[in-house]
């Protein structure tokens, strides 16, 4: 969804947004997670002068891939979030950045895209290696098997153990 900056008034403005999952993964090519419900948010805008503020907050239901043991699951996401535009082009500086540089996003048309703004704060905030819950021992290393279901049938001496391993019976003189 498209907003016209000119919309957003002196009061402000609030939008209820319902954007189907194809369309935000159809503007990034490939994404690392499948949608498994419309994304749901809320804007609010506010204009001073040539700054707009957008605070919003968004979920989603997403189905991502245990980075641990490989299995899909189903991921609840939400996500609160604060941006900050401001209109014309971004400066060219030869300077080094400051945070308050890097906080700040330049629009140069008429309109800010909704869908853009989902897109760019599901790309920063969905996790970049999920885990089916957080005890997952994942897959055994010697043989794949999903560890979840139980212990595998490795004998213990060929388990792999750590790099670290021997460092635990290392004692200072």
């Amino acid at each position: 969804m498209k907003i016209k900056i000119h919309d957003i008034t002196d009061a402000g403005l609030s939008l209820d947004v319902a954007e189907e999952g194809n369309v935000i993964g159809g503007l990034a090519g490939s994404l690392d997670f499948v949608f498994k419900t419309p994304v749901k948010a809320r804007f609010d805008l506010t204009r001073t002068g040539r700054e707009i503020q957008v605070i919003g907050s968004m979920r989603a239901g997403l189905g991502v891939v245990c980075s641990r043991c490989l299995k899909p699951f189903d991921y609840e996401f939400e996500s609160d979030f604060q941006i900050f535009y401001s209109l014309g082009a971004e400066p060219e500086r030869e300077k080094e950045l400051t945070a308050a540089d890097v906080d700040v996003n330049y629009i140069t048309g008429e309109d800010l895209d909704t869908t853009e703004m989902l897109l760019a704060q599901l790309a920063l905030d969905v996790p970049v290696k999920p885990l089916c819950r957080q005890d997952c021992p994942g897959l055994c290393a010697k043989c794949g098997a999903d560890l979840n279901a139980g212990p595998c049938s490795c004998p213990v001496e060929d388990k792999h153990e750590s790099k670290f391993a021997k460092l635990k019976d290392f004692k200072v003189k």
